[in-house]
């Protein structure tokens, strides 16, 4: 069986009951729905009372955010595998049993595509990858663009890697894949798992996130110390920063941008030398040019 674990908080009771109709229409595996109600104004239960299925267990807890109803679902899992979807996205019909099946004997992390749709669920781009095995580095570099919606964790690693932590939101996705990507390979099967809905809110929650990327990575080096000094550690901190920049310089603030492109070519400057350019087009152009000469000058 796979435990299918969603959090709910103040969703549009429309794209509640969707997602909610979209995981039980899964077939092709046993499958149980748990909807962690993390303190909604319009409770989760009233809104789906007239749904009778015993596959869909709802549970309230008080409000603690979106790492803590996640990590309430998991307590409360019986599954054999895990799959954590979001209260506002639907699943891909028979996604669930393809992860399953791909997931295999050897306990292996299995992922599809998302699709990255609008608020009516018009497609807009495919985010995906073709990562297989270990994707450990892929992802500390930012290269392993899989939404955790898409993906399925044999239980051995989730309870290897425990809860949600509440510190790194709103990055938790980030931290939690880093730390099951320690314990397991990866295996893609190249289909449309999930199909994302868009929004202002699912948007704006996103972009304050840099600094938290930085700590997700730190605590990563704290648990790998060989990692903290190594090639791919140094560059992964400066892939980390130059995305951080360019966020900056596309919102139109040349100071902080400068500032994290700096910080880029302190960790790589080969890296940052060969990756700015883009980056310090949106600079004035003084600052622009001090910094990619004294990175390639590092180098």
């Amino acid at each position: 069986m796979v435990s299918l674990v969603m959090p709910v908080w103040n969703t549009k009771p429309s794209w509640l009951r969707q997602a909610v109709a979209s995981a039980l229409a899964e077939d092709g595996c046993e499958i149980e729905l748990i909807v962690v109600d993390d303190g909604s104004h319009e409770p989760a239960a009233d809104l789906l009372r007239d749904l009778d299925d015993p596959r869909l267990d709802v549970v309230a807890v008080p409000h603690g955010g979106i790492c803590a109803a996640r990590t309430a679902g998991i307590e409360r899992a019986r599954g054999a595998a895990i799959r954590f979807v979001d209260s506002d996205d639907v699943l891909e019909p028979g996604s669930t049993a393809k992860l399953l099946e791909l997931s295999g004997p050897d306990g292996a992390i299995s992922y599809g595509d998302t699709l990255v749709c609008d608020d009516d669920l018009r497609p807009q781009k495919t985010v995906g990858s073709t990562v297989q095995g270990d994707a450990l580095a892929e992802c500390m570099l930012g290269d392993f663009s899989v939404y955790i919606t898409g993906m399925l964790f044999p239980r051995a690693v989730v309870e290897a890697v425990g809860g949600f932590d509440p510190s790194t939101f709103p990055n938790e996705d980030f931290d939690y894949v880093l730390r099951a990507l320690e314990r397991a390979p990866v295996r893609g099967g190249g289909f449309i798992a999930s199909r994302y809905r868009r929004h202002h809110a699912s948007i704006t929650g996103r972009q304050s996130a840099d600094e938290v990327n930085t700590r997700v990575l730190e605590r990563l080096f704290d648990r790998r110390p060989d990692l903290r000094r190594s090639k791919l550690g140094r560059r992964a901190l400066s892939r980390l920063h130059l995305r951080a920049a360019t966020r900056m310089t596309e919102a139109g603030r040349p100071v902080p941008s400068a500032r994290y492109l700096g910080a880029a070519f302190r960790y790589s400057p080969r890296s940052a030398a060969r990756e700015a350019i883009g980056v310090a087009a949106g600079l004035p152009r003084g600052v622009a040019r001090r910094l990619i000469v004294a990175g390639r000058g590092a180098s």
